[in-house]
């Protein structure tokens, strides 16, 4: 024991407990992963905005084709950066030990 040291340090009084993270339905969704699909969904909006206005111009029902055009863009680009390439990583380094 080291000279004019208590023997009980004196207690601290009680600090507030951090947040809990949320559980339920939207547990995953936290606000990095927000800033990503909207990053994702920005994107996806502008590329099927030039690509449909190159390829087609503006016909009839461009808005009908644009939609799908965003939707389709958003899945592909949200599945690969959120699910597939975050699984890859996993599984390489889980499993792929040298």
């Amino acid at each position: 024991m080291k000279q004019n040291t208590p023997r009980y340090s004196p207690r601290k009084p009680a600090s507030k407990p951090a947040p809990k993270p949320a559980k339920g339905l939207f547990s995953w969704f936290t606000p990095k992963r927000q800033r990503a699909f909207l990053v994702i969904f920005i994107l996806s909006f502008v590329v099927s905005l030039v690509l449909e206005l190159y390829v087609f111009g503006f016909p009839d029902g461009f808005f009908g084709h644009w939609f799908s055009a965003m939707l389709v863009l958003f899945f592909l680009i949200s599945g690969t950066v959120m699910g597939i390439i975050p699984l890859v990583n996993y599984v390489a380094n889980r499993w792929l030990r040298f």
